[in-house]
């Protein structure tokens, strides 16, 4: 066998040891991962090229714990897991220079033809940096608690000096009380998940807690040069203000957000000496004290925190000290929302990166002859997780059809990458070609060994020749699960033959074509294994679902058997999905009973009877941005609402709405929309999420103008409606509230 080719196609670094723990073999992942080349690794000790670091405290007793670990697993005949262990590494051998490496390892003991361990698949992954990020973390929370521990111990030297001086006790007793305020302000602080919501608590919590009269945050905006100060009065009934003011501007709140130094300002005379600009905060605002600290944090300014006084006041060191404790805990949550608010940001985008790629890359298929093909991609609930399912339905020479479902293994942008590159490999080798899907894939599989396309594919291609009569269906599967047909009598069958091995491993291996003839009427399912595979149920299981649904719905137009598969799905799939599905027509009759080619979406109509569907209270779609996808949602709310035997006109008006709302997604939003449809007792409520920000709003129009009527008929005929903002975008949602029978 070929170790070292199955050990690149393994998707971690992995190095194969024998019986002395001497290297055999090596993948290129670990020898790119740990800087060394084959000649320095294979056949010696497997840690004889990674000696310890001279003066490592540690350094010898990872050593032992590594190779006991190896041992344990060939002397017990089960793996050996180390979660995290330090092991640091030369950057080049015998230049003397370390550098720190944290590892997690598994060692699996690979076992002879009697059965014995005889070697050891040594895997490591470099976890380095999820070790630093979490010190980076043990640090920054260490730091926040002295801070906390500081105000504790103020708490405690005001409450001392209380009982020394009885003079001052009032006094002290009223700190005491403010400084537990703040203090459970900071821990609703380290909570807050937006900058609206730590406004709110430190204009409005946090001032009160300090005894001030008012307050305000100043958030800096390098990039427009302007500071967005959020300000309150206590004597209001915490009445809130928002300005905008740009950097220029001289007053304490904004100059203290560019200037990293305080700003005590105790009387009129003090703020009038500071800058003439603050008489005019005298006279609107009833304050004589005013108080500016910088909000810094690990080296940024993020901007400023002002409280003030009605009367004037002399500001004691201590009282200095608690609002700088309390900007510092101010800045250290802005810091940590800003840093969350990049993190999901980024997440955002390389989720619609990903997944416009992937999208763009599903094109819509041919459509040949006396057939009708219907194709359908579901991504995965989970944010950011995109990956390698695809399909294809492209012409060649001849004007036969060659019809492709595929995965790539992973569920990342570099199994979107690598699906990429198979299904245009694939393309190019079948039009150069004029074979079998069999020979098509063997040519793909030496393609990809020879453009070092380094992915596990599996896939199923079939070929379709419409010119036979009847039309006949050719295909071979790498590894793929098999395609299942509906016959003419409405009989399912899943076309259980024996799969080839998948692409990317073996491209010598022998691959075999199964044939299949299409009369009028025969529809064939290709799909991912994301359509069948579910929690704590066998793929055989799966399988069975399908083939008795696909049984229940075979007299279904296409269009809407594929949708129905779909809703019927749990809402938390954890697989992509995609379907590619083909139906042998009569010649120059379409599936809808009329002439002219079939379409993938002109058969999908909200009035087509549908089959009788699970009752779940909360189901799913996402609608891509074409013309089906309004009629899509219409007979999606419809079926469910009528398997939850909602009422007939209650069960119009939702489809009504729905239409209203997701039309306006597709115009506004410029994305698919995501459908939501909850059914409980009391009220049925939609959702409909698309990815622009931006809130719906009202406009002027003509009383004949055809659109701008969405918000009035949702506020005439929805029980109740409003927008949230979400992590993608925002989402519309309605309510109709349900006649509850009487006991």
């Amino acid at each position: 066998m070929d170790y070292r080719a199955f050990l690149n196609a393994l998707p971690t670094a992995c190095v194969l040891l024998d019986e002395h723990l001497e290297v055999t073999e090596a993948s290129a992942a670990f020898l790119s991962l740990t800087g060394r080349t084959r000649e320095q690794v294979i056949g010696r000790p497997m840690l004889a090229s990674f000696p310890d670091r001279p003066g490592h405290p540690e350094a010898a007793s990872a050593r032992r714990a590594l190779e006991d670990s190896a041992r344990r697993a060939l002397t017990t005949g089960a793996p050996d897991e180390i979660d995290r262990i330090r092991y640091d590494i030369e950057q080049t051998p015998g230049n003397g220079r370390y550098e720190e490496r944290w590892w997690r390892v598994r060692n699996t003991p690979v076992p002879d033809a009697a059965g014995r361990p005889r070697v050891v698949l040594n895997s490591v992954d470099d976890v380095t940096h999820l070790v630093q990020a979490r010190e980076r973390q043990r640090r920054q929370q260490q730091r926040e608690d002295e801070l906390l521990a500081r105000t504790e111990r103020l708490e405690y030297d005001l409450d001392a000096s209380a009982r020394e001086r009885s003079a001052l006790a009032a006094a002290e007793r009223q700190a005491g009380r403010r400084l537990q305020g703040l203090a459970f302000v900071a821990l609703e602080l380290a909570a807050a998940d937006s900058v609206e919501e730590l406004t709110d608590l430190v204009v409005v919590r946090g001032v009160a807690a300090m005894g001030c009269d008012g307050g305000g945050v100043a958030v800096r905006d390098d990039d427009e040069q302007v500071v967005r100060l959020t300000i309150t009065d206590t004597w209001r009934e915490g009445q809130r203000l928002r300005q905008e003011m740009p950097y220029s501007t001289h007053l304490p709140s904004v100059v203290a957000a560019i200037v990293p130094e305080p700003i005590f300002l105790g009387t009129r005379e003090e703020g009038l000496a500071w800058g003439p600009e603050m008489d005019l905060v005298y006279t609107t605002s009833g304050r004589e004290a005013w108080a500016s600290l910088p909000l810094l944090a690990e080296g940024e300014h993020l901007g400023s925190l002002t409280v003030s006084w009605v009367e004037a006041r002399t500001f004691t060191d201590d009282e200095k000290a608690l609002l700088a404790a309390f900007a510092a805990q101010c800045a250290q949550a802005l810091l940590r929302i800003r840093v969350r608010q990049a993190e999901r940001e980024a997440m955002v985008s390389s989720r619609l990166l990903s997944e416009s790629l992937q999208r763009s890359l599903l094109t819509e298929p041919a459509q040949p002859d006396d057939m009708q093909v219907v194709t359908r991609y579901l991504p995965a609930a989970r944010e950011a997780y995109v990956g390698g399912d695809w399909y294809d339905a492209f012409q060649v020479p001849g004007g036969d059809t060659l019809l492709v479902v595929g995965d790539v293994a992973g569920h990342d942008r570099q199994a979107t990458a690598a699906m990429a590159q198979v299904r245009g490999v694939l393309r190019g080798v079948a039009h150069s070609l004029d074979a079998s899907p069999a020979q098509v894939l063997s040519g793909l599989d030496h393609a990809m060994r020879d453009l070092r396309i380094d992915a596990l594919v599996t896939a199923v291609l079939a070929r379709v020749r419409t010119a036979a009569r009847p039309a006949a269906f050719t295909w071979s599967s790498a590894g793929h699960l098999p395609p299942v047909v509906i016959r003419p009598d409405g009989a399912v069958e899943v076309l259980d033959r024996e799969a080839d091995l998948l692409l990317g491993v073996l491209p010598v291996t022998a691959r075999h074509d199964h044939e299949l003839a299409l009369p009028p009427g025969t529809t064939v399912l290709l799909f991912t294994d994301g359509l069948v595979e579910r929690r704590g149920e066998s793929l055989s299981q799966g399988l069975e679902w399908l083939r008795r649904r696909v049984t229940s719905l075979a007299a279904l137009p296409l269009d809407v058997l594929c949708d129905t598969l779909l809703t019927e799905l749990p809402s938390d799939v954890d697989d992509d999905i995609a379907i590619l599905a083909v139906r042998a027509v009569r010649p120059g009759v379409t599936a809808t009973g009329g002439a002219a080619h079939p379409s993938t979406t002109d058969v999908a109509r909200d009035d087509v009877p549908m089959p009788a569907v699970r009752r779940r209270p909360d189901v799913s779609m996402v609608l891509p941005l074409d013309v089906s996808g309004v009629r899509r949602a219409r007979a999606f709310v419809r079926q469910h609402c009528q398997a939850a035997e909602v009422d007939h006109d209650l069960c119009d008006t939702l489809v009504l709405l729905t239409s209203e709302t997701v039309t306006n997604a597709f115009i506004h939003g410029r994305s698919e929309a995501r459908l939501r449809l909850l059914i409980r007792p009391d009220a049925v409520r939609i959702e409909v999420g698309d990815d622009n920000s931006r809130h719906p709003k009202r406009i002027e129009r003509q009383d004949d103008a055809l659109d701008g009527r969405g918000l009035d008929i949702l506020d005439l005929l929805a029980t109740r409606w409003g927008v949230a903002d979400d992590i993608a975008g925002k989402v519309v949602w309605f309510e109709l509230s349900r006649e509850v029978p009487a006991p």
